[in-house]
């Protein structure tokens, strides 16, 4: 069989991650050909190791390539499946994104309008099951939970973390706010007992606290592995994941994890066993419980242990893979739209997307007009002589 996974890009991403371990392994069995279509084929280092047995196809050309089986792996690529040639489509749901949307945002219509759609569908967690079901029951859903590479996150033969600190690791941009890190990070800023906070992201946070240290987060997954061997604990407080995979990855190194009850963490974090769970919001909370984990040795190898038991019984991306592509042959043979009903549903919701933002953005200029007009004034000093004459104007009045 010729299998297509549709992507925008191949950027570094936890999605994209899981789109190659996938696809690269599939392809290595020699049972089916595999290829990458994307919309940016720019290649990037950190991928390469996943394509020597995938095609990578920019989605311009995919018109003269034809497949069985068409895999969409973020929402917005459910809309490029229009432009591919395939037998069968199929939605690898990873996340349902509308919750990472600010209010308003035309894409939460576009999302949920996709979420509908009678595509079947193989997802990597439980709650994402559960809603693309109560979205269309008629919809056939597998779930594959996602793998590790246990040659990459593994416990160190001796343990080199100091007995006299206290290290904190965080993961994580401080934008988009549902990523939580800013809220992370205050906990662990505010701790008396954290000697070492590590922030591994996209830009670092202005603190004048000497614990504090940033490292950009083009990190490999070998280099991210050994910063969870070097820390006691990571902190991750997001408000929407898909199967939240970090903590879990810290847990294959022995190192327990402070977390939100996050959508995901359902899957395998017990509090009090592998992970202690903090409400949201509560940065003093999450201070107490470094605090606590610090303060008492014995309590934090009890979660360490527990981490540790946990990783265990994780399968791996060889085990998945195969449990994958069991998923994918029996959900095809339900595809029930054809090219021709993506290709115009695409460019339908596009249309309309676009007429949302348009009006979005006449909404968005006519409220900031009057404010851009009382900045301007504030800065020239607040004369109201001119301040009437400006509004006068603005509103109309003479």
């Amino acid at each position: 069989m010729r299998i297509a996974f549709v992507l925008n890009d191949l950027r570094l991403s936890g999605g994209v991650n899981v789109v190659l371990q996938y696809a690269s392994r599939i392809a290595e069995g020699n049972s089916h050909e595999v290829a990458l279509v994307v919309r940016d084929d720019a290649r990037y280092g950190w991928a390469e190791r996943f394509l020597s047995h995938v095609e990578v196809i920019p989605l311009e050309e995919s018109k003269s390539h034809t497949f069985d089986i068409a895999v969409a792996t973020y929402w917005e690529t459910v809309l490029l499946l229009g432009h591919v040639h395939s037998q069968s489509f199929v939605w690898f749901c990873q996340l349902y994104e509308d919750r990472f949307f600010p209010d308003r945002n035309p894409n939460i219509a576009t999302m949920q309008i996709v979420g509908s759609l009678p595509i079947p569908a193989i997802t990597e967690a439980t709650w994402i099951k559960n809603l693309l079901m109560s979205e269309n029951p008629d919809r056939s859903v597998e779930l594959v939970l996602n793998g590790i590479d246990k040659a990459v996150f593994y416990p160190a033969d001796t343990d080199d973390r100091p007995s006299d600190s206290f290290r904190v690791l965080i993961e994580g941009p401080l934008e988009p706010e549902s990523k939580g890190t800013a809220l992370a990070l205050s906990g662990a800023l505010g701790a008396q007992l954290a000697t070492d906070i590590t922030h591994v992201g996209s830009e670092p946070l202005t603190t004048s606290d000497d614990r504090y240290r940033f490292i950009p987060s083009s990190l490999s997954f070998q280099e991210m592995g050994q910063l969870y061997r070097e820390h006691h604990v990571l902190v991750k407080t997001p408000v929407a994941e898909g199967m939240f995979g970090p903590p879990l990855e810290a847990f294959h190194c022995g190192t327990p994890a402070i977390v939100t009850p996050v959508s995901g963490s359902e899957e395998y974090i017990v509090h009090d066993y592998n992970a202690w769970v903090v409400g949201w919001s509560n940065p003093d909370q999450l201070s107490a419980a470094i605090d606590a984990l610090a303060e008492d040795p014995e309590h934090w190898r009890k979660l360490s242990s527990g981490a540790l038991a946990t990783a265990a019984q994780w399968p791996t991306w060889e085990d998945q893979a195969q449990s994958f592509e069991r998923a994918l042959l029996f959900v095809a043979p339900f595809s029930k739209m054809t090219r021709a009903d993506l290709a115009n549903l695409g460019r339908t919701i596009g249309f309309a997307d676009l007429m949302h933002w348009l009006a979005m953005r006449r909404l968005s200029d006519k409220a900031a007009g009057p404010r851009l007009v009382e900045a301007e004034l504030a800065k020239e000093g607040g004369n109201r002589r001119r301040h009437s004459q400006w509004k006068n104007k603005l509103f109309g009045r003479t």
